[in-house]
């Protein structure tokens, strides 16, 4: 068991909170909503739990909950059930894990939720802890309720040491790959990092071998979590891994899923562990900065600022104020006065959940008083809109203390209602000058809080903005969404990425073009990469054609404040969201038309800036 935290810090950190910036409550407390007893209620209630995904199990629009269970911390003990609970839509929950997954029992630290098949449905992929039995990958039924069939010995065939497992397209074909920790025989001092598994596109897995490198116990051990995020903006999905001992540890994609050591991009982790990262953009330049729990000294978040190219700096003591020192097990990214910026909440199992506030440039400050003051074991969180009113709310896991009684929390005022549409934070240029054909493009989003899956939205899609389609996009991993579209010969397409949230918030990045030519794709050499987009600025100059190839691509579009979105809040979208209208769809459409006329007879990129709401 890890070392644990006297009950004198726990009273220094509430004697700290009162100096801090005053609020009222943005949490009211709603842990009967998830029923009594809980699972493995014994002398207390609750299981043993390490962590929680709110996720749609039964495809009925609302979010649903799984929890892992069982094991100790750092020792195998005894099994536990696979708690999954279905919400009604206003918050009230049904526990089926006996029902929907036969009574899966284990020792889970970490659940991984995609559709790994393509049937449209979320599977979960539940790895063991300690090799002890084999993995499981639960695939969806798509009936209601749903009903999980544990295919993991066909699809898989593993038995894992796994503290953390994301699925993300790692070899760029599309589909959802795996990757699972391992922290070896003895963790967390025993060798380790992570293995990844590529799936065949009908949800098969087969381990790639020497896909990263695991030589890397000098830096860090017993990796505790894994995210995949874009450190470098190159629409590729890189690792980072929370080592319990040492130093978290980063690996850049080449994007066929092989991962070189890119640990000399991070600083020095002055902290003793890092549980739970999160990565959000907070400060409005485009590129996703890292916040590292328990990273900096004396057990404060440490605040990791990306130069745009994956190179970070920690900029903890200029960024951030009144945070307190406590034992913390997870940092999530979450807009939580609904300015547009991202805020941070922390579950913390010394002391209490806390929130720190950003205003606006990245800059953090304690906001006092924000969660019941509870002090529970959390070793877990995860926030989003569970009873339909458009707040988020929160859900912890809770283990390693006196009580194991999971809590759900309903997001009250002053948390306001999410107006804000999501941002496209970028969007892969396409190069000019090969034959037209399939292309596929990918855009990066986020909205009111980052997620384990993904951002939460209703849709993605990519505007065709001359042909007056759309291509819809698919996750595909971090915050990253993939579309698939044919481009006619002979053209200049104009396109954009667009999305809309949950609450029915819409917007698109500012438009993109590139030309095509004729003949068949074999004739013709491919066209070099366009640049990346600067932060809020325009992109970046296109690369250098192939041989035998057209003129480079165009820059890829900022997430900042230039270029932004188009939006349209008047009931329709400028977007052109498939399934809506607009309150004039003609005069939307002749506006269109005249905007990729002057796009395409070269107007200065300057006329092309929009308002860009900050997320």
């Amino acid at each position: 068991m890890r070392p644990r935290f006297s009950a004198c810090l726990a009273l220094l950190t509430l004697t700290v909170l009162p100096s801090a910036a005053a609020a009222a409550p943005y949490f009211v407390e709603k842990t009967g909503n998830l029923g009594s007893p809980q699972p493995c209620a014994d002398t207390k209630e609750g299981c043993y739990s390490h962590y929680v995904l709110l996720v749609d199990l039964d495809g009925d629009g609302d979010l649903d909950a799984v929890f892992a269970n069982g094991g100790g911390y750092y020792t195998p003990s005894t099994t536990a059930p696979l708690a999954a609970y279905l919400n009604d839509g206003t918050g009230k929950f049904t526990e089926v894990g006996a029902t929907s997954f036969g009574g899966f029992s284990g020792r889970v630290r970490q659940i991984a939720a995609a559709d790994v098949d393509g049937d449209g449905d979320v599977d979960l992929y539940v790895p063991d802890s300690y090799g002890m039995q084999p993995d499981a990958l639960f695939v969806n039924n798509g009936q209601t309720p749903p009903v999980f069939a544990d295919e993991g010995a066909a699809r898989m065939g593993t038995s894992s040491r796994s503290a953390g497992a994301r699925f993300g397209d790692l070899d760029g074909d599309g589909d959802l790959d795996l990757v699972s920790t391992d922290w070896g025989a003895d963790p967390p001092g025993s060798a380790g990092t992570a293995r990844i598994y590529l799936n065949d596109g009908d949800g098969f897995f087969q381990e790639k071998a020497a896909a990263v490198p695991q030589d890397t116990q000098a830096i860090g051990t017993g990796p505790i979590d894994v995210d995949l995020v874009d450190v470098d903006g190159d629409f590729d999905l890189d690792l980072l891994l929370a080592s319990r001992q040492g130093e978290s540890l980063l690996f850049r994609n080449d994007g066929t899923g092989t991962f070189v050591d890119a640990n000399g991009d991070l600083p020095d982790q002055p902290g003793p562990y890092v549980y739970g990262p999160d990565a959000c953009d907070i400060d409005g330049d485009g590129d996703l900065d890292l916040w590292l729990d328990n990273g900096a000294a004396n057990l404060h978040e440490q605040l990791l600022v990306n130069d745009g190219k994956g190179v970070f700096t920690d900029e903890t003591a200029a960024r951030v104020v009144g945070n307190v020192g406590a034992d913390d097990n997870e940092v999530q990214c979450v807009d939580i006065d609904g300015d547009g910026d991202f805020d941070a909440v922390i579950a913390s199992l010394s002391g209490n959940e806390r929130v720190l506030l950003n205003d606006g440039t990245g800059h953090f400050t304690l906001l006092a008083n924000t969660f019941p003051t509870v002090q529970d074991p959390t070793l877990g969180l995860d926030l989003g809109d569970v009873n339909g009113d458009g707040i988020l709310d929160a859900i912890t896991a809770q283990g390693e203390g006196s009580e194991y009684l999971d809590r759900l929390y309903f997001g009250v005022a002053p948390q306001p209602v999410d107006t804000l549409p999501p941002v496209i934070r970028s969007v892969e240029a396409l190069p000019s000058g090969m034959p037209g054909g399939e292309r596929v493009v990918r855009f990066a989003v986020s909205d009111a809080s980052t997620t384990d899956t993904g951002p939460r939205l209703k849709k993605a899609f990519v505007e065709l903005e001359d042909a007056g389609g759309a291509a819809l996009a698919h996750f595909i991993g971090g915050d990253l969404f993939r579309a698939t579209f044919v481009a006619p010969a002979d053209a200049t397409v104009v396109y954009r990425a667009c999305a809309e949230d949950r609450q029915g918030n819409k917007a698109c990045s500012a438009p993109l073009s590139f030309t095509t030519g004729s003949g068949s794709s074999s004739s013709s050499g491919s066209g070099g990469a366009g640049g990346n987009g600067g932060a809020g600025g325009s992109g970046g100059s296109g690369g250098a054609g192939g041989s035998g190839g057209g003129a480079g691509g165009m820059g890829g579009v900022g997430g900042g404040d230039n270029p932004g979105p188009v939006i349209d809040d008047d009931g329709g979208c400028g977007c052109g969201i498939p399934g809506t209208q607009g309150s004039d769809g003609r005069a939307l459409g002749l506006v269109a038309l005249v905007f990729g006329w002057l796009l395409r007879r070269g107007i200065p990129s300057d006329h092309r800036k929009g308002s860009h709401p900050k997320r």
